[in-house]
């Protein structure tokens, strides 16, 4: 590995422990709060930090290993547990869509509106996951990167 890519390498993994340490922080804040709307705002933070840190070890592991051994065929058990998934995604999004009218209090409904969005786009993301994996589809590199830039914009 070049001196540069040995920086970037070695930059990349700071920027994973700054994440971690945000977690960290983000998570003895909310600790020392009642207020119910600054937990939830500080838990969507360390939850962002949380999917950083992966995001910058997943750029670790793809300057380590060629983007084909990333997207090899996976096996029977891997399938069972997204067909497993799309189920209970869809259980979940049919379950807090049935509460969310039996609200009046406008502070709850729009939490629950909230989660009924992101489940909507959990769904989404799972069902074309089980086609892409599951269905038997030949997946090339370009079309996982593809997948990735669409459907990371929804999950926010």
């Amino acid at each position: 590995m070049s001196t540069d890519k040995q920086k970037f390498k070695m930059m990349i993994g700071e920027r994973v422990e700054n994440e971690k340490e945000a977690v960290r922080l983000l998570h003895d804040s909310m600790g020392k709060t009642n207020n119910t709307v600054i937990r939830l705002l500080l838990y969507q933070l360390a939850l962002d930090s949380t999917k950083h840190e992966h995001m910058l070890r997943a750029i670790s592991k793809l300057l380590e290993t060629p983007s084909k051994e990333q997207f090899r065929w996976e096996g029977e058990e891997f399938r069972k547990a997204i067909e497993n998934h799309v189920e209970v995604e869809r259980e979940m999004l049919e379950g807090f869509e049935k509460i969310v009218d039996k609200t009046e209090d406008k502070r709850v409904r729009f939490i629950l509106e909230d989660i009924i969005s992101d489940e909507k786009k959990h769904h989404a993301i799972m069902k074309r996951v089980h086609e892409l994996v599951c269905e038997g589809e030949k997946v090339k590199d370009e079309k996982w990167w593809d997948f990735l830039f669409r459907y990371s914009r929804l999950t926010g």
